[in-house]
């Protein structure tokens, strides 16, 4: 018997969404609100100076700052500049680290760094860089009061996720939300059937662990310890990583002795998320830790905001980011999903390992599952997440094609709008988009596994139900 192709699985926020989950059009308005209410909890407590430094809203000041910056440029150049600028929380929450590292004073901070806090809308609230004695009780304000503000809002993010994955749970235990989650279980159940399966996970939330409850995570499930060893000897593709993080996961000591083997912190695994208490019993944030390039670094549970390079130099996000290219060079086929694209590591390790096997004529069938029901065709598209994708994946937007269209050369002379949500697929290369969701991705279930078996003309017919076992 032929062993089974190798399926890698990308998941975004988007494949969580038609289970409840927030997407990150979602967390952006909540976090600008949580940054507020942050700084009116300061103005109420008596012991916080009632300085502009302790008091400032960086956050919202930051949003803000991408918001004016492409304020004076013409429509032409802002539809340029504002899919790489405009705010959103990962953004403003990788500026905030920016900040808590540029207001720091010789000999902490960097030379570079420094500008930044120069900028008007600091200097209009009397904001400087801090002065030497980083640990002084009159210094060090200013860096304390951003770390304080991105140590909150990292808090928080953490908190609702998980929160939204024990109801998610509760849930499904009382039989309840099962009409969105049976699809999405049947489709990555299947695919386990049919491939050899390999999950690189970049939401923090429990679905695809519900729908793959026997993965392998990385961890001992029981006893919480992290398995690098146990990863990179790996050689089933029967796993589910959790490369920005879980809920799952969280903070704790190893040994404060400097002198042990164990120094320092570690993210533990914990099976259980019943519990509930004072916030002790799950740390997700710890205070800044010092970076190979002196950088100051927030420890968090979950890799969230635009320094996540940086936040990846720790374990378990380390060994984790590390075997995802070997794992999407040995892949036969990739299928990614609710993925916006806004990851440039991620986007790195798929466009090059797409450019090396194309060279070798051995480029992979790729399946892009989002939920888009209407609109215009995709070649007909110009916003920045189709020309995300068309750079990750190699592709021109403008030659993918619904079924109905195949015959059509010229993109100009598609219709305005789609008819369907359906499949369409690239003229120029092995890539192809099911706009349908998850929800009913499951129901064409027979195309998708022909596609990604390498049948090129497998989704070159019109809509229609497939409830047939896959054979």
């Amino acid at each position: 018997m032929p062993a089974k192709k190798k399926l890698l699985v990308i998941l975004g926020a988007g494949s969580s969404a038609e289970q409840g989950f927030p997407i990150a059009s979602d967390l952006d308005g909540e976090v600008r609100q949580w940054a507020r209410d942050y700084v009116k909890r300061l103005g109420r407590d008596p012991i916080e100076s009632l300085s502009a430094q302790t008091h400032a809203d960086y956050f919202n000041l930051l949003w803000s700052n991408r918001e004016n910056y492409s304020a004076d440029l013409s429509s032409e150049l802002k539809s340029f500049t504002e899919p790489r600028t405009a705010p959103n929380y990962e953004r403003v929450l990788g500026d905030l680290h920016v900040l808590m590292n540029a207001v720091l004073a010789k000999p902490y901070g960097d030379p570079i760094f420094k500008w930044i806090p120069q900028a008007d809308v600091f200097a209009s609230l009397k904001i400087r860089p801090d002065s030497t004695d980083l640990d002084g009780h009159a210094s060090g304000k200013v860096f304390h009061a951003i770390q304080g503000q991105l140590h909150y809002l990292c808090a928080r993010i953490a908190t609702r996720i998980r929160d939204c994955s024990r109801r998610f749970e509760l849930e499904l235990e009382n039989d309840r939300g099962t009409a969105a989650f049976n699809p999405y279980q049947r489709l990555l159940t299947t695919l386990t059937e049919q491939f050899s399966v390999g999950v690189y996970n970049l939401n923090h939330d429990t679905v695809a662990l519900n729908a793959l409850p026997n993965a392998f995570v990385g961890f001992d499930r029981q006893r919480g310890a992290f398995q690098p060893t146990q990863i990179l000897s790996r050689k089933q593709w029967d796993f589910l990583y959790h490369l920005h993080g879980s809920v799952h996961h969280r903070i704790r000591v190893g040994s404060r002795e400097q002198e042990h083997d164990d120094f320092g912190l570690k993210v533990v695994w914990h099976d259980d998320l019943s519990q509930t208490g004072d916030g002790e019993d799950w740390e997700d944030i710890k205070d800044v830790r010092l970076a190979a390039d002196g950088k100051r670094i927030l420890p968090t549970s979950l890799v969230t905001g635009g320094l996540k390079l940086d936040q990846l130099q720790e374990e378990p996000f380390l060994t984790l980011y590390s075997v995802l290219t070997h794992h999407a060079y040995q892949a036969d086929a990739i299928l990614i999903g609710g993925y916006g694209f806004a990851d440039p590591h991620i986007n790195a390790v798929i466009h090059q390992v797409l450019r090396s096997k194309a060279v070798g004529r051995r480029r992979p069938p790729v399946l892009v599952v989002t939920r888009r029901l209407q609109g215009a065709p995709t070649a007909k598209r110009h916003d920045p997440w189709i020309n995300a994708l068309g750079q990750t994946l190699r592709v021109p937007p403008v030659t993918f094609r619904a079924p109905e269209h195949l015959a059509q050369r010229q993109w100009t002379e598609l219709p305005e709008t789609m008819t369907t949500a359906g499949f369409e697929r690239s003229m120029h290369a092995p890539v192809a988009i099911w706009n349908g969701g998850f929800q009913t991705a499951e129901t064409r279930l027979e195309d998708i596994v022909k596609w990604l078996r390498g049948e090129s003309h497998a989704l070159d017919h019109g809509v229609r139900k497939s409830t047939r076992r896959v054979k």
